[in-house]
């Protein structure tokens, strides 16, 4: 899996929540490759509630154990408790992320 795949599966799941896409995404949150899991969780904090749904299931059905997914919620819950406060919104690591 590369970070152009991974960016393409993130905008499919940004703009429609295509489960296929989004497991992509879970599934590279065990990636080797450091850069690969930050641009994976990047992505899935960037859909907020669908990816918490979506991780939730990955946990209870064994897919990715708690310890990988648990960081990645987290993020997502400090996002949405940002916006419910008022706060900002969360700071995006994409910009950390060396695409090529």
């Amino acid at each position: 899996m590369d970070a152009g795949y991974m960016v393409a599966c993130g905008i499919v799941w940004r703009k429609t929540a295509d489960p296929e896409a989004g497991w992509e995404l879970v599934e590279a949150l065990e990636s080797p490759d450091p850069r690969l899991r930050l641009l994976a969780q990047s992505l899935l904090v960037e859909n907020g509630e669908n990816s918490m749904e979506l991780l939730e299931s990955a946990v209870a059905t064994g897919k990715v154990s708690p310890q990988v997914a648990g960081p990645c919620m987290a993020e997502i819950l400090r996002g949405g408790q940002a916006r419910q406060s008022g706060g900002e919104a969360v700071q995006q690591h994409l910009g950390d992320v060396w695409l090529c």
